[in-house]
């Protein structure tokens, strides 16, 4: 068996490098999830990646039946190296995927949508629960929103209350006030339901290792041929 990445590549990574990686693994959850539909701004895509990371939400779901999901590393400012991005071809690849795995879906409305339908029940953002176990935001692209299939395959709705004449906001934005609101509600349960198990904390770190030197595939791929031979 051969040794972790983490453990050949300790000593080529500075002790405050190390002590930060382990204080974001402890933070890392799986319990919510991020879900875009078929975006086709590069923008909006970084923006999100970005708060996916900024909130330590390590999964992002990104169904490509039209678009490419390929976010501006510029914008993303880096943070697209440390979550992880999960590709679906269509909409019922990735509900299959998420029910598989637990998940509760979540549709992301605007407000006056949300509240006239009649067949799913409808969640203003404060008041969305986190008893019922892990939970995926859908969230649908630009100008459209959810697609009716993939809306309709959502087990209930999301929404933030508007306080003046608009009726929505922009996909990023909206991304990045539900994790912050939800975030803080997952901070007030205890640790032990939503952290990554220590097998998946193991994962990442050795990931989280490699990417932190310089040409780490190269070097940890070297380190591994030293200790076979």
């Amino acid at each position: 068996m051969k040794p972790r990445a983490s453990k050949l590549l300790k000593g080529l990574i500075s002790r405050e490098r190390r002590k930060r990686i382990e204080k974001i693994l402890k933070r890392r959850t799986r319990y919510i999830t991020v879900v875009l539909d078929n975006l086709y701004h590069p923008h909006n895509m970084s923006a999100v990646v970005r708060s996916c990371e900024a909130f330590g939400i390590q999964d992002l779901h990104a169904i490509e039946e039209e678009n490419r999901f390929d976010p501006s590393h510029g914008i993303a400012m880096g943070a697209q190296r440390w979550i992880s991005v999960i590709r679906h071809p269509n909409s019922d690849a990735c509900a299959t995927w998420l029910r598989r795995h637990g998940y509760t879906l979540f549709a992301a409305d605007p407000p006056e949508r949300a509240e006239r339908t009649r067949t799913k029940t409808s969640y203003m953002l404060q008041e969305l629960p986190l008893s019922m176990g892990p939970l995926a935001l859908v969230f649908g692209k630009e100008l459209d929103g959810l697609n009716p299939h993939l809306r309709n395959l959502c087990d209930a709705t999301v929404y933030i209350p508007m306080k003046g004449f608009t009726e929505s906001l922009n996909v990023s934005v909206t991304a990045a006030i539900c994790l912050y609101e939800l975030r803080k509600k997952l901070d007030a349960l205890p640790s032990s339901v939503w952290q990554l198990s220590d097998e998946e904390r193991s994962t990442l770190r050795d990931e989280w290792y490699t990417k932190s030197v310089r040409h780490g595939p190269r070097v940890l791929k070297d380190l591994q041929s030293r200790q076979s031979s």
